[in-house]
């Protein structure tokens, strides 16, 4: 592979005074804001939604930094759904004719799982050369750089977007109902509203399980309030089994909400952006989300336009575990090492641009939702503005609990097994799917 060349040459590199690393026929330059570049193409696999409002931010970033270095060529492939997003980068990054130069990710295991094939490029000796870029990162994104509990040392990618998973009520239907929403604290809280609702003929949540990370979150989020956060390095290790006492509390949290009605009337029906509309348009009470939901457009949401939607954090099932949730960084872009050092650096170098401060406070204003990235204007809306206050009291915080798991398979296989609660699985069927699967891998 051309990368265990380039990294066998850096063992015998000399460091010049203007931090670029010389070889007797190549250059691998670090000062990337310097270097001259020629018609170099770099290609970035993302989630990126040309149909959300974020989508034409991240276009006009594609197209700002084109016309600022017009020797660089950005291509971007852009797949929004999820499973067919993973489905891709495994795709291409199996073969190293195919490999993009950017990949945008979540961390964890599948990220580790690149860095162990010596496919991910170390940002250190860009932050050595730039220590003011690294100091505009804030700790939101730690989680997504810090691979050191894999083994590895080195800060891998650049963290961009933050979220936290929490509650949005629908202040009009809970009054009406009689539910005072600074009474709803614990899990046992938000289920005796939801029976109060039902009864009242009100439908509590319309969860779009189509889109099956819904209870995939769903299963995260009530672990880290039930056990805490450190339960995602538990189960990652098989210290805690999916079939164990400890995860069927979870499946049968999830069950019985859903058998009772209370998590949606269609759940199989319809998708994450339906189950949005239907809050938006007062069909649901609440809404269990991540706080990008705050920056998504919604022009002519009238609850929204007389400030009739809040935040609220996710109710803890154990006390001691209130302020530990589901969320940090959301999404970093990570340097893929092609052999190519011209791309490793102009693909270095959009990633600066990309954080920018100019750039990024024009995100913002665009986009309010939390980032990792220093924000210096204020560009949040009524809404973001409560998220920001209930993040600044989180203690601690993990991303979704299958990220912590060098199984790279287990996100889909964790989705897959719970999406079987809307179609009537037992809680003990949930684990023996996930750990029959489990057996099969390994």
């Amino acid at each position: 592979m051309k990368k265990k060349m380039i990294a066998a040459m850096t063992a015998l590199a000399m460091v010049t005074s203007t931090g670029s690393v010389v070889f007797a026929d190549e250059t691998v330059d670090y000062d990337v804001e310097n270097h001259e570049f020629k018609d170099v193409t770099i290609t970035l696999h993302t989630r990126w939604d040309e149909a959300d409002i974020s989508g034409p931010l991240y276009q006009d970033i594609v197209d700002g930094f084109m016309e600022k270095y017009p020797g660089i060529t950005v291509e971007c492939i852009n797949i929004p759904t999820e499973s067919e997003w993973l489905n891709s980068e495994s795709v291409l990054m199996s073969d190293e004719s195919s490999m993009p130069n950017i990949i945008q990710e979540y961390g964890g295991s599948r990220t580790a799982g690149y860095i162990e094939q010596d496919l991910i490029v170390d940002m250190t000796p860009y932050y050595e050369q730039y220590p003011e870029w690294k100091e505009r990162f804030n700790a939101m994104g730690e989680s997504l750089t810090d691979f050191s509990t894999y083994g590895y040392e080195g800060s891998y990618g650049i963290p961009f977007t933050a979220y936290q998973v929490m509650l949005f009520y629908n202040e009009d239907i809970l009054n009406e109902n009689g539910i005072d929403p600074a009474s709803i604290k614990s899990w046992d809280d938000l289920m005796a509203a939801c029976e109060k609702l039902k009864s009242n003929g009100v439908q509590p949540f319309e969860m779009g399980e189509k889109d099956d990370y819904r209870f995939g979150h769903l299963h995260s989020a009530l672990n880290y309030k039930t056990y805490g956060c450190d339960m995602a390095e538990k189960l990652g290790t098989r210290e805690v089994a999916y079939d164990g006492e400890e995860q069927k509390e979870i499946y049968q949290m999830i069950k019985d909400a859903a058998d009772k009605g209370y998590l949606g009337t269609n759940l199989l029906g319809i998708d994450d952006g339906q189950e949005r509309s239907l809050f938006n348009t007062g069909k649901s009470a609440f809404l269990f989300m991540g706080t990008w939901y705050c920056a998504e457009d919604k022009t002519g949401v009238e609850i929204y336009d007389n400030e009739k939607i809040h935040a609220m954090r996710f109710p803890y099932v154990n006390e001691e575990f209130e302020f530990q949730d589901m969320g940090g960084g959301n999404e970093a872009y990570y340097v893929v090492d092609t052999g190519d050092p011209e791309e490793v650096a102009a693909s270095v170098l959009f990633l600066k641009y990309m954080t920018s401060e100019e750039v990024v406070n024009t995100f913002a204003e665009g986009y309010p939702s939390p980032l990792c990235v220093e924000i210096t204007t204020d560009a949040g809306n009524y809404l973001s503005k409560e998220a920001s206050a209930i993040i600044a009291e989180t203690e601690e915080v993990r991303g979704d609990i299958e990220n912590y798991d060098m199984a790279t398979h287990m996100i889909n296989t964790v989705r897959q097994a719970l999406q079987g609660i809307a179609m009537g699985s037992s809680v003990d069927d949930v684990g023996k799917t996930i750990t029959d699967l489990i057996a099969e891998y390994e």
